[in-house]
């Protein structure tokens, strides 16, 4: 029997996984701290924006997605859920995640990242790889492998610094003892408290992840629920950002997140945003535990006259349980 889903529901989030908090679950802490120190151009842009006030878009906002995902007779999905529901249950399926890690369900894992910065011609700038050691209860990363070599000392350090440093203003608001900055088990259950609210889900239909059912969910920007930062809340209204949940554990399988229009720094005069894409894939290790596998990001626009295009990759290999 072909399930009822209903692909024009919509629910304010209560308490539940939003946008923002997608992103930041998409790109985990030592991620994050990764990529902004190649997106340098890119927060430039945005910062002389907000200290001159002026931040535009060359295009509307965000709208709902015509539904294009309809349920099928062999869709695997069993339920007729609304949006609502499904986060709902996706939350439910991540403080269960959390609960098992504290009673020592955790793996680890190697996660190899790659960013690439070219010119205005297409030629490779600058290439950066590095390799953590990652776990996901969320403790902070090791690293590995430095360009291909055995880290040094220093560079250990430095990167834990930027770690640390990323990981207060993400999430512990620059303050080290506020308890949002704790890397534990319960670190994404708290960011869903956090950003939930400032999102409306909206039910596209049904696809597949790897061959798995999944419900997919557009996240829109709330206008009524609005971040503090003027700059933030101007480019999420137009990201287009979509999430696969995984119909049997409810965990995110696949999360797509684009900038449908460009962004203007000063009306175009100091810089511009063309493109920005985040592409991410979960991996199931188990029923409880889904991990970050694989990661594509791409930006380009110029800035004070200097054009920029950034990619950056990620993939995590060699999963193993870590012993009691």
């Amino acid at each position: 029997m072909m399930p009822n889903v209903r692909p024009m529901a919509t629910a304010k989030l209560q308490s539940t996984r939003g946008q923002l908090f997608l992103i930041v679950s998409g790109g985990r802490i030592h991620r994050i701290g990764a990529m902004k120190g190649r997106l340098h151009v890119l927060f430039l842009l945005l910062g002389v924006s907000l200290l001159a006030g002026c931040i535009t878009a060359g295009g509307e906002p965000v709208g709902p997605e015509v539904v294009g995902s309809m349920p099928r007779p062999n869709s695997g999905l069993n339920e007729a859920l609304s949006a609502e529901e499904i986060i709902e249950r996706f939350r439910e399926a991540e403080t269960a995640r959390g609960l098992k890690a504290e009673q020592g369900l955790v793996f680890e894992f190697n996660r190899d990242i790659v960013i690439e910065d070219f010119d205005s011609g297409g030629e490779l700038k600058r290439k950066q790889t590095r390799r953590f050691r990652s776990y996901t209860d969320n403790r902070l990363p090791e690293l590995l492998l430095y360009d291909g070599q055995p880290p040094t000392p220093e560079q250990v350090e430095k990167e834990r610094r930027k770690i640390e440093k990323h990981k207060m203003k993400f999430l512990g608001t620059g303050n080290p003892d506020d308890p949002n900055a704790k890397a534990d088990a319960h670190l994404l259950m708290r960011q869903i408290d956090l950003y939930g609210d400032h999102f409306l889900p909206r039910l596209l239909g049904t696809g597949t992840v790897q061959g798995r059912p999944a419900y997919i969910l557009q996240f829109l920007f709330d206008p009524d629920n609005r971040f503090k930062d003027p700059i933030v809340n101007t480019a999420l209204k137009h990201m287009m950002i979509k999430s696969w949940i995984d119909g049997e554990d409810f965990h995110i399988s696949k999360l797509e997140a684009e900038l449908v229009n460009p962004l203007f720094a000063i009306g175009g005069l100091a810089g511009k945003l063309d493109t920005f894409k985040v592409t991410a894939l979960q991996k199931r290790i188990s029923s409880q535990v889904w991990v970050d596998w694989k990661v594509n990001a791409e930006a380009n626009g110029w800035f004070l006259w200097k054009s920029f295009t950034v990619h950056f990759r990620s993939e995590s290999t060699d999963f193993k349980r870590l012993e009691k």
